[in-house]
């Protein structure tokens, strides 16, 4: 059953008016009608059953029947990243959107090619990928900042830093009672940390440990899905 992410307050017996976007999607290319069913969810209400009433020009109208999924508590696992070129970006917001992490601080590093970010388009890759997964929330997505910028959110955050230039620890390693919420993943970006970036980053940290994520040399998103896949995995 097709899932549409709404914003409002889901009650069951109410209507909602949905967006332009889920009409063309919905009516113009899945071919529903009216009476069908989908669903739509949030993190405030969790999961509900919905039931198209009326279709509109450009618009149609849903009606609340049932819950089938109360909300979740959502991961404390967030990421600090470094922007990539458009289609390597869009993939690490939809998969770490569909791992589950909580928060994304796009930063800008030295050796960061992208200076600005789309938020919007950022926002809407981690709707669709909330939608196709059957996640309940979405990440919060933060505007762009300097690493320099991130000192506050370093020191409230247990980090675990994937650099593939250090000798780092296995994640078993990490005593997980010291990492118990706030837990920030770094990826850095390609070519890598520069050293006063390192230092910056250990030095203002809660917790710190550089963990390894093997042999190879990842390219950036490869490395924050390898990252985010052991880390959820670890604290799972």
């Amino acid at each position: 059953m097709k899932r549409i992410y709404n914003k409002s307050n889901l009650v069951k017996g109410n209507t909602y008016h949905l967006e332009e976007k889920y009409y063309i999607h919905l009516i113009k290319v899945m071919r529903l009608n009216i009476g069908e069913q989908i669903n739509l969810f949030n993190e405030k209400n969790g999961e509900w059953h919905a039931k198209i009433i009326e279709i509109k020009k450009n618009t149609l109208i849903a009606e609340v029947l049932d819950q089938t999924l109360p909300p979740k508590t959502p991961s404390d696992i967030s990421l600090l990243f470094s922007p990539i070129k458009h289609l390597n970006s869009e993939s690490v917001i939809r998969q770490s959107t569909e791992i589950g992490i909580k928060n994304l601080f796009p930063t800008k590093f030295q050796r960061t090619v992208v200076s600005k970010i789309n938020l919007s388009k950022y926002e809407a890759y981690s709707v669709g990928a909330a939608q196709q997964s059957g996640r309940l929330s979405l990440p919060t997505i933060f505007q762009i900042e300097k690493l320099t910028n991130q000192k506050k959110l370093l020191q409230s955050s247990n980090v675990l830093m994937f650099d593939e230039n250090l000798k780092g620890i296995s994640i078993d390693e990490v005593p997980k009672e010291n990492f118990t919420d706030n837990i920030l993943v770094i990826i850095g970006p390609e070519g890598g940390f520069e050293n006063e970036e390192r230092e910056f980053i250990k030095a203002n940290s809660k917790n710190f440990f550089n963990i390894k994520l093997g042999s190879q040399i990842l390219k950036a998103d490869t490395a924050v899905i390898a990252a985010l896949s052991l880390t959820f995995h670890f604290f799972s």
